[in-house]
């Protein structure tokens, strides 16, 4: 890639991580407490299922996961406005970011799965 590329694709960090901050956190947490309140505030949503109780444990663990990341995304998104930082270096910042995405869409999978 040319210098010119690189610079736009690191300038996509930031925004991407005011859209994590702003947008998904809280959508994240208002699903999990919509949850929370249909699971123990309707009679049908009850945790007699396993259904529910495993989608609820799956929530849980990806708000979790989410919020401990949050830290890492922003020093990526910082790191990469960074001039003198190696693309390598940011390359190994930017590997478990990924791997942290696919497990999400993994349990987005399984909760629809367990919708349906």
């Amino acid at each position: 890639m040319s210098r010119r590329t690189d610079a736009l694709v690191l300038s996509t960090y930031v925004p991407m991580e005011v859209l994590a901050r702003v947008v998904i956190v809280p959508l994240v947490l208002a699903s999990f407490l919509s949850g929370l309140v249909h699971a123990l505030g309707t009679a049908r949503g009850r945790f007699r299922h396993y259904r529910v109780l495993a989608k609820f444990l799956l929530a849980i663990t990806a708000m979790v996961f989410l919020l401990l990341q949050m830290e890492a995304i922003v020093y990526v998104a910082m790191a990469s406005l960074q001039p003198t930082m190696p693309n390598n270096d940011l390359l190994d910042l930017r590997r478990p970011r990924v791997i942290h995405a696919a497990g999400g869409l993994v349990v987005l999978l399984v909760t629809t799965a367990l919708s349906v």
